[in-house]
């Protein structure tokens, strides 16, 4: 296959060149490759100068494993390439929760034969399994409020001897003390409250727990974690972490924000109801604006959807039965691309969240370059888009930004070497 007149996003510079793709990988990056080099000459694409990065990577996805009736591996994957993404990482909140080696090499086998996209996994830690080492899994997710089974931390004292380790901790930060005493103020009977109840008190003080036990890591020097706080919510929470950042010489920290956190706010959660419930929740117009003035200022490493799909009627019921998140994965390159129409960021922006910062973090190759796999995400930034969650590819089919009309999104998925359309009918 040979992609003629690209414009490959690469060292933040741009790239003008063709691509020549060989059984799955790049064999060639060059100005005006002959049709001849092309082995398969009737696949040749003229991408008339587009854009073209390394596949871009979703690295907080939940794919609902033992739930297929929400979500599953081929689903979930189609979702990803009609979005443009080329890699996704899978969240250990599965039914039965990640949390043995078992279990992770079970659900590790079904979807690397299942998925259509280059899927990776999280093991999920728990008080008793912390010292498990997994060869497979990405990260070691740790969660600091009740999710699935056994699956968080009760005791947070032991956070200290979790995190004394040279691994990758992906971590949900909010704190389950703050939300218990919340619960007793606030009856959870409106959308409001569940924002209320979940406050941002309790990411603040989620993330002040952990820089507290990594504090205690950094003085015994012995082991270096690598600390990813997921789906980061607060102006507050983001100042923390910058300014732990800057003290921390063996713990090394990186964030990730989810596009609800940037585009929507709390003053939407009645009019949204089911669609604009999370975890973490909403928060205010002023987080949002910080949280954007951080992938401005580079404080904000990467964005990732939290892609959590539920089925419509779930989602339409009472908010005390109403589960959290929604599906993201196929909204997340537009609704990024529109903030360089807005000159918000830049193209080299979106290539670092979405790419470049995402690949350091989990130790994904997905650079351009000859001899690599050929995973591609291309990219027209000049498209008109209206968001309809009824083109969807994923279950679910419903969106918090339904009817929102953006500029700019994926066009082709490449993936490892096969080509797919992107973006469907959108």
């Amino acid at each position: 296959m040979l992609l003629k007149n690209c414009k490959i996003i690469k060292n933040n510079s741009i790239i003008e060149a063709d691509i020549l793709i060989e059984n799955d990988k790049i064999k060639k990056i060059s100005k005006n490759i002959s049709n001849n080099e092309n082995s398969d000459k009737n696949n040749t694409i003229d991408l008339k100068n587009k854009i073209v990065m390394s596949g871009i990577i979703d690295s907080h996805v939940h794919f609902r494993y033992g739930q297929p009736q929400k979500e599953d591996f081929i689903s979930g994957s189609k979702a990803g390439i009609n979005g443009g993404v080329a890699y996704a990482i899978d969240m250990p909140n599965s039914n039965p929760p990640t949390t043995t080696k078992e279990e992770f090499e079970k659900k590790y086998k079904e979807g690397k034969e299942k998925s259509k996209i280059n899927i990776e996994f999280n093991y999920g830690i728990t008080e008793n399994n912390y010292l498990d080492s997994i060869k497979n899994a990405k990260s070691y997710k740790i969660f600091m409020v009740k999710s699935v089974g056994d699956l968080f931390i009760s005791d947070y004292s032991k956070l200290k001897d979790i995190l004394n380790q040279n691994k990758l901790f992906t971590i949900h930060a909010e704190h389950k003390n703050i939300i218990a005493e919340n619960s007793k103020k606030y009856p959870l009977n409106s959308w409001t409250n569940h924002t209320k109840i979940r406050d941002s008190r309790s990411e603040v003080e989620a993330i002040k727990e952990i820089i507290k036990n990594l504090e205690i890591v950094e003085k015994l020097n012995q082991n270096k974690p690598r600390i990813h706080i997921c789906h980061l919510s607060t102006k507050e929470g983001l100042n923390l972490i910058n300014n732990a950042k800057k003290t921390f010489k063996n713990v090394k920290i990186t964030t990730e924000v989810a596009p609800h956190h940037l585009f929507l706010n709390k003053e939407d959660a009645e009019k949204l109801k089911g669609m604009g419930k999370f975890n973490p929740p909403l928060r205010t117009k002023e987080d949002c604006k910080a949280l954007i003035n951080g992938i401005v200022n580079k404080t904000v490493d990467i964005i990732a959807t939290d892609h959590a799909p539920h089925n419509i009627d779930e989602k339409n019921n009472p908010v005390e039965s109403c589960p959290s998140g929604i599906p993201g994965i196929e909204t997340l390159v537009p609704l990024t691309l529109d903030l360089v129409n807005k000159n918000i960021i830049n193209i080299f922006d979106v290539e670092r969240l979405l790419s470049g910062a995402p690949s350091k973090i989990f130790n994904i190759d997905n650079e351009i370059r000859g001899g690599n796999n050929a995973n591609l995400s291309i990219i027209d930034l000049d498209k008109d888009v209206t968001i309809k969650g009824e083109t969807f590819k994923s279950k679910a089919k419903f969106t918090p930004f339904e009817s929102w009309k953006v500029k700019g999104a994926p066009i082709y998925t490449i993936i490892n070497g096969e080509v797919y359309d992107a973006c469907g009918n959108i």
